[in-house]
């Protein structure tokens, strides 16, 4: 039952803070076709740079779910998988950031057994001195029980464009490929909203396709 990383938000390097908790949640579609999923997270913070938590994906199964589970049960038109998660982050300089995260994730549609292991490295930094203008890395492994392991890499580069009241809007443009670069890269792009210790999300994958992928979210810390 693989999972497909891409067309998250982007991540960063820094956890989210000693004694705070962090929420995420949303919801993709792709516009005139049956496809939804589903992604939420909780993490809190244990430390300056550490943090555990669970989430949550659903959506539909894909053609690489294999015909019948170890137990043989019939495949499922639909996945359910929680997982477990460590995180760690070091905030270097303003210029260059570097994190990781590890999720170990169960199907909830088969007893819970272990389904994929997926790990991620988030880098990120400023490229002018006022921290306006930035770039941001993620890069995905995923080792699938029942498949291949799949490779993918994301790069964005974003601008914060300041509003009154600490607000911002922050648009980013990137792109999405395999490690390998063994089929077309998928063109993305998203903004999100910031309001106090809020943020909302209008994301987008694929969008040189017939059926591109539109994410929206919204996340917290406290």
């Amino acid at each position: 039952m693989p999972i497909s990383a891409i067309a998250q938000i982007p991540y960063y390097a820094a956890t989210v803070g000693d004694g705070k908790l962090y929420g995420y949640t949303s919801l993709k579609v792709r516009p005139g076709i049956n496809h939804q999923e589903t992604y939420t997270t909780f993490q809190y913070g244990l430390g300056d740079h550490f943090a555990t938590g669970l989430d949550l994906y659903t959506g539909p199964a894909t053609a690489t779910v294999p015909e019948a589970s170890a137990s043989g049960s019939a495949a499922v038109s639909s996945v359910s998988a929680s997982g477990v998660l460590v995180r760690y982050g070091l905030p270097l300089s303003k210029w260059f950031n570097i994190g990781a995260e590890v999720t170990s994730s169960f199907n909830l549609n088969d007893s819970f057994k272990f389904s994929y292991l997926t790990s991620a490295l988030y880098l990120n930094g400023a490229i002018t001195k006022d921290s306006r203008l930035f770039w941001c890395t993620n890069t995905w492994w995923i080792v699938n029980r029942d498949a291949p392991p799949t490779y993918s890499n994301y790069e964005y580069l974003g601008y914060t464009i300041n509003i009154k009241n600490g607000r911002a809007i922050t648009p980013m443009i990137g792109a999405i490929h395999s490690w390998r670069f063994d089929q077309d890269a998928s063109l993305a792009a998203g903004a999100y909203y910031t309001f106090k210790n809020w943020n909302l999300y209008l994301w987008g994958n694929d969008l040189q396709k017939h059926h591109p992928r539109v994410v929206v979210g919204i996340d917290f810390a406290y």
